[in-house]
């Protein structure tokens, strides 16, 4: 029984935290849904005569959208060359490597 309770108060930090991330994840698609549900509501029907939609579908729908156009995360690091800065000096040693080539060529 001892084991349980040490179990237990190692995982129950765990499980409320699960609990409290889904039902704040839930909470802020439901609203952000109710915009899309609004214009849905709004437009379609009177544009393509399609059926109005209850809020919980489109939460569905907003999901659905995001994993059909997922958006790409760029992780910016401290280290990073500047596109101008590497451009610039790529063309420096390419410049150093063709006057290097140029000068073994000459007659």
């Amino acid at each position: 029984m001892n084991k349980l309770k040490m179990y237990w108060s190692i995982f129950s930090p765990l499980v409320v935290a699960g609990i409290m991330g889904l039902s704040v994840f839930l909470l802020i698609g439901i609203v952000l849904s109710i915009p899309v549900c609004l214009l849905w509501n709004w437009l379609m029907p009177y544009l393509f005569g399609l059926p109005t939609m209850n809020l919980f579908q489109a939460f569905g729908l907003s999901i659905l959208i995001t994993l059909l156009s997922p958006k790409e995360v760029k992780l910016k690091n401290k280290t990073d060359i500047k596109q101008e800065d590497y451009t610039n000096e790529v063309e420096n040693k390419l410049e150093e490597v063709l006057k290097d080539l140029s000068s073994q060529f000459r007659a």
